[in-house]
This record gives C-alpha cells, structure tokens and sequence, in this order.
C-alpha cells in the first residue's frame, strides 16, 4: 500500500514537472514578419477643454506607406526641447499590393489629473508638429 502511495506521488510530480517544462518562457510577440517605421500626423481632432479626471479622446489621422500599413504604438520624441509624441507604423515584410499612401486613424486617449494648460505634440514631419492645446480646470 505504501509503495503504491509513493508511486502515485513520484508519478504526479514527473507529471507537474514535464507540464511546467514545456511551458514557454517568452511572451513577446514574434515580430520578424513585420517592419517597423515612423508615420506622420496629418490631421488632430479633439477637445481643446476639459476637467480634472476627465478622459478626453484625439482621432489622429496618419500617413502609411501604403495600404497595409497599420498603427503600432506612439513613441516620445521631442521638439526643440518640447516635449511630444510620433507615430510609428507596422508594415510586412512580404511587401503590399497597393503601394499607395494611405491615412489611417488611430485614437489617443488622456485623463488629466491636474488643472493647468496642457499640449499634445504630434509629428507632422521630422521638424514640425500639430499642437493641439488644452486647457483643464
């Protein structure tokens, strides 16, 4: 009965161990498919007013390369040590039938903690940007 006992746990534990081994360790999405590049705003829209802890929402237009072109993420850059944001695209690297450019849209969402005047800074070129200016009370 005891050597039954013991089997059963060394098997349970060679079982706990082969399933917890085979887990993988890495989360990161697999990227080598894609290429990553800087996109340019052409357009912001949203509001110029708002109030502490309220989350107000910018509809960004974007210019891709072409038509299989999509937003990633924004990046911080800075202009003329102001600070701002850019956009950066995800396009495959297999290539795209439509080499068109093509604006996209994407949405950037902030909620003010504090009153004060505030400014978005997105990248319309590697020199300029759009300010949309905010003030919250």
């Amino acid at each position: 009965m005891k050597k039954i006992k013991l089997q059963s746990i060394a098997v349970v534990l060679m079982l706990v161990t082969f399933l917890s081994s085979c887990s993988s360790d890495n989360n990161t999405p697999d990227t080598s498919d894609v290429i990553f590049k800087s996109s340019f705003a052409t357009d912001v829209n949203g509001p110029t007013t708002g109030k502490v802890n309220q989350e107000l929402t910018y509809v960004i237009s974007f210019e891709v390369e072409n038509s299989c072109g999509e937003f990633q993420r924004f990046t911080d850059v800075e202009f003329k040590k102001e600070p701002g944001f850019q956009i950066e695209a995800k396009y495959p690297k297999a290539g795209c039938e439509s080499s068109t450019p093509t604006i996209k849209r994407t949405v950037y969402k902030i909620t003010p903690t504090q009153k004060g005047t505030y400014y978005l800074r997105i990248a319309k070129s590697d020199s300029e940007y759009i300010e949309t200016k905010v003030v919250i009370d």
